[in-house]
Order: C-alpha cells, then structure tokens, then sequence
C-alpha cells in the first residue's frame, strides 16, 4: 500500500466499542486518526497513529501480572491486527 492512499477498515461493534473508549482516554491527540477510522479515509500514517495508540492501552490495561494477555488485552491484540492489516499488505 502506497502512502496516501485511502482504505476503509471494517470493525467488529466490539472493535468500536474499543476504538470510541480509546478516543475518548486519548483526549484529542490523534483526533484526525480516530475521524479517519470512521470515515473510511485512512492512511498509513493514521493506522500508525492508532497502533501506537492501541499498543499503549495494551501495555497498561491488557496484560496479567505475568505478562500475559487478559482477555481485554486479547481484544486489543486482535483490534490492532485488524487495524495494522493494510499496512503490512494482507
């Protein structure tokens, strides 16, 4: 995928359960990412924006004590393979 190009990524009711409560935490910092997502006009720089943005919320929220995921962290993992898929070309 070249950058600038725009693709649509199609999310669970879940996924945008997730992706709202982490725009919501993330207070306007990748506003343009997140509008992007919802719109279907996505980049590789918005799907970096919000990796980043997901793999954050992993690190804090998604992982047990012996660092394992929790089922919320299995969620994000899977949230972030959705997300990430355009740009590795799958």
């Amino acid at each position: 995928m070249q950058r600038g190009s725009k693709i649509n990524i199609l999310l669970t009711d879940r996924q945008k359960e997730i992706i709202n409560r982490l725009r919501v935490n993330d207070a306007g910092a990748n506003a343009i990412a997140f509008n992007n997502l919802e719109s279907g006009q996505m980049s590789i720089e918005n799907i970096e924006a919000l990796c980043g943005v997901i793999n954050a919320e992993f690190m804090m929220e998604g992982i047990l004590p012996n660092f394992e995921p929790n089922a919320y962290g299995i969620e994000l993992e899977n949230l972030l393979d959705v997300i990430n898929k355009p740009r590795l070309g799958l």
